[in-house]
C-alpha cells in the first residue's frame, strides 16, 4: 500500500505532498516535530506525545494548540487511511510561510505536515549483536528538550559515526556529562542499578525513556535518574539506547572497547522482555478495538 502524507488539511500520496519554498521550516528550521507509533489503528502513548508537542511549541513561541486543532484526530485518520499493521507517524509543525527574513512579519498560518509509513522492523540479529557507539562533543543548541526540526548536528554526528564503522554517537556536554545519542536516550546498568541522565533542558524527555523506567519498576529493578560521565559509560556493565523508532537496543561496544562482556546484558534483556509483554497486551487491545 502507498505511503501517505497530510499537508494542511489534505491527505495525499507521499510523492504528491508539497509545501511552500518560503516555509520557515525549510528556510530556518523554524518548527518542531513528534514521532508516534500506532499498532493496528491504536496510537501508542499519544497523550504523552501531544503533551511534549505542546511543550515544544511553547518553547519556540509558536501559538498552536494541538488539542484545539484536533491533531490526534488527524493522526488517527491518517493511520486508518494508511492501513499498515504498524504505522510510524512523523508529525511536523512549522511557523508557516512568508517572505524570507529573520523577523516574522504579521501572523502566519502554521504548516502542519504528517507522513504515515510502515513501522521499520528492527532485525533480530541487530538486537542480539547490540550496537557500537562512540562519544562526541555536544555541539547542539542548549534547549534539546524542544523536539526541534533543526537536526543538522545530530545528522552530522550519526553520519560521522557510520563512516567510522559505528552505529551511533552519544553526545557529551562541555561539563563532561552524558546527554543522549543522536536520536535516543541513554541508559546504563552499574552495580545492579539502572541509571539514566535526569530530565534537563539539554536532553529530550523521551516517551520511550519513561516506558523503560516503568518496566524497571514492574520487575523491581532499582533505577535512578542521575548524571553520568563518559567514564561511567566505559565502566558500565550494560548500556542501551531507547527511542520510539527502535524501542530500545543494547550497545556492546563503546569507542572500540567492549561494554561489560561485550554482549547484550541480562538486565537489558529482562527489561526488553517486560516491554514486549506490555506491547503484546497493547496490540491485543488494539486488535479487539479494530476488529
Amino acid at each position: 500500500m502507498p505511503e501517505l502524507a497530510y499537508v494542511n488539511g489534505t491527505f495525499c500520496d507521499l510523492a504528491d505532498a508539497k509545501v511552500s519554498i518560503e516555509d520557515r521550516g525549510f528556510q530556518f528550521a523554524d518548527g518542531v516535530y513528534e514521532v508516534v507509533v500506532a499498532f493496528g489503528r491504536r496510537l501508542f502513548c499519544m497523550e504523552e506525545h501531544l503533551s511534549r508537542l505542546a511543550n515544544s511549541l511553547r518553547g519556540i513561541d509558536l501559538d498552536f494548540d494541538p488539542v484545539e486543532h484536533r491533531i490526534e484526530e488527524v493522526v488517527a485518520e491518517g493511520v486508518a487511511r494508511a492501513g499498515f499493521d504498524e504505522t510510524m507517524v512523523y508529525l511536523q509543525i512549522t511557523r508557516g510561510a512568508c517572505s524570507r527574513g529573520l523577523a516574522v512579519e504579521g501572523p502566519l498560518r502554521p504548516t502542519v505536515v504528517a507522513t504515515f509509513k510502515a513501522k521499520p522492523v528492527i532485525d533480530a540479529a541487530v538486537r542480539e549483536r547490540g550496537l557500537s557507539v562512540i562519544t562526541v562533543p555536544d555541539n547542539r543548541w542548549a534547549r534539546c528538550y524542544i523536539k526541534s526540526i533543526a537536526l543538522l548536528p545530530n545528522a552530522l554526528a550519526r553520519n560521522d559515526a557510520r563512516r567510522r564503522g559505528y552505529d551511533d554517537a552519544i553526545f557529551i556536554g562541555p561539563d563532561g556529562q552524558v546527554r543522549e545519542a543522536t536520536a535516543a536516550n541513554v541508559f546504563v546498568v552499574r552495580g545492579g542499578i539502572l541509571v539514566t541522565p535526569p530530565k534537563t533542558d539539554v536532553i529530550l524527555h523521551g516517551v520511550t525513556r519513561s516506558c523503560v523506567l516503568e518496566c524497571a519498576a514492574q520487575i523491581d529493578l532499582p533505577h535512578t535518574e542521575s548524571p553520568l560521565t563518559a567514564d561511567d559509560l566505559a565502566a558500565a556493565a550494560e548500556l542501551f539506547l531507547s527511542s520510539t523508532t527502535m524501542d530500545f537496543i543494547g550497545a556492546t561496544r563503546l569507542n572500540d572497547s567492549p561494554i561489560g562482556d561485550g554482549r547484550v546484558g541480562p538486565v537489558t534483556r529482562a527489561l526488553f522482555e517486560q516491554f514486549q509483554k506490555g506491547m503484546a497486551a497493547f496490540r491485543e487491545r488494539a486488535s479487539s478495538v479494530t476488529s
